[in-house]
């Protein structure tokens, strides 16, 4: 290999195999350690056995299997946690990583402590600390918990400053293991949003998660370890497609059917009165605000299909968001429109008054006006936030608007799956599918 293909490697693991004793019960380690013939009462555990596997610079990589296949006990050798006990691991580069929730944070210190010390670990200075101290408080959004003991702090609380203090380090290798798989949907999206931009700028990333779609969406290889082996590499879609196909067991017996769940009944309320939104108004704490502001937003209401206030939806099933809108100035052409988000910040959905070809009145200053719109769920099960805006045309066309008011990062909208049954379908959302079968064909004589 020539010195500029190893100067592109951040990470290097060449033949690694990693051995642990188990032993049936305590007992035996001492019996073991005492045995003058120096007879074993343990059996070996590979947990790791002859993996190689090279990142480049600047590449995301995502590893999967099942519990125990041996993920986290990779990226601690990577990270020099654990020593393995044969092959090299080479890493070119500072690392930065997020492993098991209260790894690398001292329980009886605070927070604030915590960051000082693990960055002076890594050879910050004081001042290098000082300078990024308020960035990481504000990425955590943890308030004055951050001047509290750890030992104080919920997982969800630990994960956004681990997470914040792991990547303002600005590292050139940042490892992760199943961290975001803990906080809001809100706190999600910063974090991946996050991890493009440091992946952009040429951090190389080792990601670890059960969480395919997080792989898919996050990775540009992917690794499926099993028993402490690779099984396969190649695209993240590939290895998790691969994943699933050895992940469930084949049914053996009669499998009955499942029955039909019980349809709730379409609702038949008319339009809510400006009243009636503004009672259960859900923009009272909208913080993220912008636009031209002569079409204006001012009330919001979320209901089901029994009309209870909610931001939980089954699977397939429907709310209605109930709009009130005021005119602050005439406006000849006003629209308005929902958007829908993963927990990725991917735009999952967006629509409007226009897209549905529902024109509506024009409006002259301080003249109101409510709007319903019903939307069918058809996603799948997790949390997502939603945006509302108001606009007309703009002179750039019908598919460019003139943004009158936006609320963004509403929510979270918490899709359910239905328990015990088969998934309605699988993947990102419902298309329109239909099926037929023939008869059964009985030949004579058999």
């Amino acid at each position: 290999m020539s010195s500029k293909s190893v100067m592109d490697i951040a990470v290097s693991v060449r033949n690694v195999s990693k051995k642990y004793p188990l032993y049936a019960k305590p007992a035996d380690r001492v019996k073991e350690a005492l045995n003058p013939f120096g007879k074993k009462f343990h059996r070996d555990f590979w947990a790791l056995s002859e993996v190689s596997l090279e990142v480049k610079k600047g590449e995301a990589v995502g590893l999967i299997g099942r519990n125990g296949s041996g993920k986290s006990t990779l990226l601690q050798i990577v990270c020099g946690i654990l020593r393995p006990s044969s092959g090299e691991v080479t890493t070119n580069g500072r690392i930065s990583a997020i492993l098991e929730l209260g790894a690398g944070f001292n329980p009886e210190y605070t927070g604030l402590r915590n960051v000082y010390m693990n960055w002076a670990l890594m050879g910050f200075s004081k001042r290098e600390i000082d300078e990024k101290i308020q960035s990481i408080e504000e990425f955590a959004e943890i308030g004055d918990f951050i001047r509290q003991p750890v030992k104080t702090y919920s997982s969800g609380m630990f994960l956004r400053l681990a997470f914040a203090s792991a990547v303002h380090v600005k590292p050139e290798i940042l490892v992760i293991d199943e961290a975001l798989s803990v906080g809001d949907v809100f706190f999600q999206q910063k974090s991946f949003k996050k991890l493009r931009e440091l992946s952009s700028h040429g951090t190389t990333c080792l990601f670890v998660s059960h969480d395919t779609a997080a792989i898919m969406n996050v990775c540009d290889r992917a690794v499926l370890l099993s028993e402490g082996r690779i099984e396969f590499r190649g695209k993240p879609e590939e290895v998790v497609s691969r994943y699933f196909s050895s992940a469930g067991k084949r049914f053996s017996g009669t499998q009955s059917q499942d029955e039909h769940p019980e349809e709730r009944p379409p609702s038949t309320a008319d339009l809510m009165g400006p009243e009636e939104i503004l009672e259960q108004n859900i923009l009272q704490s909208s913080s993220n605000r912008h636009g031209a502001g002569g079409l204006q937003i001012i009330g919001a209401r979320v209901t089901d299909q029994l009309g209870r206030d909610t931001l939980k939806v089954g699977m397939l099933e429907k709310l209605s968001i109930h709009l009130l809108l005021k005119a602050r100035e005439d406006v000849d052409d006003p629209s308005t429109g929902f958007s829908l988000f993963d927990r990725f910040g991917n735009r999952v959905f967006a629509a409007g008054t226009r897209q549905l070809r529902h024109p509506l009145p024009h409006l002259k200053a301080e003249q109101e006006l409510v709007v319903r719109m019903e939307i069918s769920f058809t996603v799948q099960a997790g949390e997502y936030t939603f945006s509302l805006a108001a606009s007309e045309p703009s002179e750039q066309g019908p598919s460019v608007g003139y943004l009158h008011d936006k609320h963004e990062m509403l929510g979270p909208i918490t899709v359910i799956a239905t328990e015990n049954q088969i998934p309605l379908f699988y993947g990102t959302a419902q298309l329109p599918m239909t099926l037929e079968h023939s008869s059964v064909a009985v030949k004579e004589g058999s």
